[in-house]
């Protein structure tokens, strides 16, 4: 054979009844075999290419938010292996404006956080989420529902910056109404790590996302209330309209997929 005489080496035995591989054809078998399937990872690396189908997605999200996010990067790295995935925790108040500095290209954050910005980002709802109260379980070592009236009685509430979402009003509203209290006294703070650390101190306490006390319940000196009965807040996922691309239209598609 051709081939045989070009490697200079014979490749089959051959009877009157079959061909059987030698001991250097079966290696030629071996590697040509995974030179086919190398040469088919290389064929769609580049059919991907062509469709802008590599190179990185940066995501972020204050936590594991809704069974929806963990779902779509799942689902996005088994239908393109070639992109790597950035996934990082931010401060679900802050997101907006990474995504429109363009430090992520996809965020996951609540809807009363996306207030600005709203002319250049997309936001779409994807799920929701109940929120809870934490307290310092110095001071209420195994709080539940009926410790919420002694906590609003007897501490403040800290939140951070000076905006109060639709949601937070009614959640204050009911809290005050649950407690009979008229008016709960509330300290405004910087940042969400700085409201934990108050509550942490004994300082107040705070209403939060779920899924932030779950990402946060390795901190010491915090225990939570579900607050099931009372408001609900908006999951959304977030990019820059102006900055979209093959590779981000085809997560918000998976996201989508999923939502429905």
């Amino acid at each position: 054979m051709a081939l045989e005489s070009e490697l200079d080496t014979q490749l089959f035995i051959r009877n009157n009844k079959n061909i059987e591989l030698t001991d250097a054809g079966k290696v030629f078998n071996k590697d040509c075999d995974l030179f086919i399937k190398h040469m088919q990872v290389i064929t769609e690396n580049v059919q991907a290419a062509s469709q802008g189908n590599v190179g990185t997605l940066r995501i972020t999200s204050p936590g594991d938010l809704c069974k929806t996010f963990y779902d779509s990067l799942i689902l996005f790295q088994e239908r393109f292996p070639s992109v790597q995935l950035v996934v990082e925790a931010y401060d679900f108040n802050e997101i907006p404006t990474a995504i429109q500095y363009g430090v992520y290209n996809i965020g996951f954050t609540f809807d009363f956080a996306t207030t600005t910005y709203e002319d250049e980002i997309e936001s779409i709802p994807i799920g929701t989420d109940v929120f809870s109260l934490a307290v310092s379980s110095k001071l209420f070592p195994n709080p539940s529902i009926d410790s919420i009236s002694e906590i609003v009685k007897s501490l403040p509430m800290v939140l951070p910056y000076y905006t109060e979402p639709p949601f937070l009003k009614r959640i204050i509203h009911e809290l005050q109404h649950y407690s009979g209290v008229k008016k709960i006294k509330t300290n405004y703070v910087n940042t969400t790590d700085s409201v934990m650390l108050d509550v942490s101190l004994g300082l107040g306490f705070s209403i939060i996302p779920t899924c932030v006390s779950i990402s946060k319940s390795g901190m010491e000196n915090i225990s939570y209330i579900q607050l099931d009965n009372f408001a609900n807040g908006t999951i959304v996922m977030l990019y820059k309209k102006s900055m979209t691309s093959g590779l981000l239209n085809s997560f918000v598609d998976i996201v989508k997929e999923l939502s429905m």
